[in-house]
């Protein structure tokens, strides 16, 4: 019998069991609490064991399988892909008049729900702030096909929780919010009495104005992207700074980042020996000034088999991708955890940190280090130091080492000074890189650093 089963065998209840049709697979189920439709649709039928009744179900089951789908033909239709090319056409058009007749005669023809909103995208005049993120981030996403700056994971992120932050504001969804509908007076709103009362999840104190800012400056970039490519139709970006607005201080009253005193270091490194994950992290740190989640990142691959070199594959800017000797007083550390990391089949050496899905930082390697700081060196700690100062103390070293800046910026990864000559200069090699590595190294032992390295 198609489409009604026994499935626990003769004299037991009927169920509803069809192959689901290719259009509704993954779309919402309704039968299953909104769950995505799968390759079957199975429904019970109450313990129905009367094969006529069962029949009569499995009629009324089929009715509203078929109903779905015609649902589905409709929203496609009328879906905003549909409109956007509309849109394309109507923008294409000399005559416009008459693609706008056409457009106008298809959306009577849409559900009531989707109507607004096919028209207002279809008529060229707006997008759905959901269909402008996705398609903003697809355009400064790694590897674009644009030529735009891409940005990194951490970037993307913030669009997405400024996005939701202005959806919040407006009582709405994405899909129901249109760009043309903010205006610069929503956005004073917005920025000045909205997200100082937020509270953020990560903290749980109200948004700093630094964090406010950056939101601010996310979503300018997203209309400021809208606008240059005719996906709304605005006088302005209603995120731009107005010209008399009052002036921002340019960085807030926040302690500075210190580097590590030598009697600091020793006491660190005599709390966590080599061996132990925070040890060796801190160790390798200390002696190449690569940044925490530079470090938690390497893979067996990524290093010489010596321990003398390991890779940085990229990270937080384009000049953070670069080869980075490591002095042999760490060398055999190095050769220590690559061994460890093959024979128990990882892929990075400090694989014991795990990685962040979202933002791909080593987050938990930046909150042990935290514990173990304050364990040492106390809480009083937490105004100058973190693991990012060990950055500050190895360029220190680097110029009082003799390295010329542009040597420094090569081994530590920052933004060299621009030059005419930069084009044609393509620094030091390997070996040049390596002797001035042993420099910084040499230096650090003196003052007393590497004690009880």
């Amino acid at each position: 019998m198609k489409y009604i089963e026994q499935p626990k065998g003769p004299g037991t209840a009927y169920r509803f069991r069809m192959k689901t049709p290719l259009t509704l697979r993954g779309t919402s189920n309704p039968w299953a609490e909104g769950k995505p439709f799968g390759t079957w649709i199975i429904r019970p039928m109450a313990g129905e064991r009367h094969l006529p009744s069962a029949k009569r179900l499995r009629d009324i089951y089929l009715a509203e399988v078929r109903k779905l789908e015609v649902e589905y033909r409709a929203r496609q239709k009328f879906s905003l892909e549909k409109a956007e090319l509309w849109a394309d056409a109507l923008r294409a058009d000399r005559d416009a008049t008459f693609v706008r007749d056409l457009i106008y005669d298809e959306a009577e023809r849409a559900p009531e729900s989707d109507r607004r909103a096919f028209l207002k995208v279809a008529t060229a005049t707006t997008l759905p702030l959901s269909k402008a993120k996705e398609q903003y981030l697809e355009a400064r996403a790694p590897g674009n096909s644009y030529g735009n700056k891409p940005l990194g994971k951490t970037s993307a992120n913030e669009v997405v929780t400024a996005v939701n932050y202005l959806c919040a504001f407006m009582g709405t969804t994405s899909d129901a919010l249109f760009l043309d509908e903010i205006t610069p007076d929503l956005v004073s709103d917005f920025q000045h009495e909205f997200l100082p009362a937020q509270t953020s999840r990560k903290t749980g104190r109200p948004l700093t104005p630094a964090t406010t800012e950056k939101l601010i400056t996310m979503l300018r970039g997203l209309w400021r992207w809208a606008l240059a490519r005719r996906k709304v139709k605005l006088d302005i970006n209603p995120f731009n700074r107005p010209d008399d607005d009052v002036p921002r201080v340019r960085k807030q009253n926040e302690p500075k980042r210190d580097q590590f005193k030598p009697e600091e270091t020793r006491r660190l490194l005599a709390a966590a020996s080599q061996g132990d994950r925070m040890g060796d992290l801190f160790r390798l740190g200390l002696v190449t000034g690569a940044r925490v989640t530079e470090i938690a990142k390497v893979t067996v691959s990524e290093t010489k088999e010596d321990g003398s070199v390991f890779l940085i594959a990229g990270g937080k800017s384009e000049n953070a991708k670069r080869v980075v000797p490591v002095p042999k007083v760490a060398q055999p550390m190095v050769q220590r955890l690559r061994a460890a990391a093959l024979e128990g089949n990882h892929d990075r050496l400090f694989h014991a940190f795990p990685l962040n899905a979202a933002t791909g930082t080593a987050k938990s390697a930046s909150k042990a280090f935290t514990g173990l700081r304050r364990k040492v060196l106390g809480r009083e700690s937490d105004e100058r130091l973190a693991f990012h100062s060990l950055r500050h103390t190895w360029k220190t070293i680097s110029r009082r080492a003799g390295l010329s800046i542009d040597d420094a910026h090569d081994l530590g990864g920052w933004a060299g000074v621009n030059r005419t000559s930069n084009p044609y200069d393509h620094g030091l090699n390997e070996g040049e890189l390596a002797l001035a590595q042993e420099k910084v190294a040499a230096l650090l032992n003196h003052e007393g650093h590497l004690e009880g390295f």
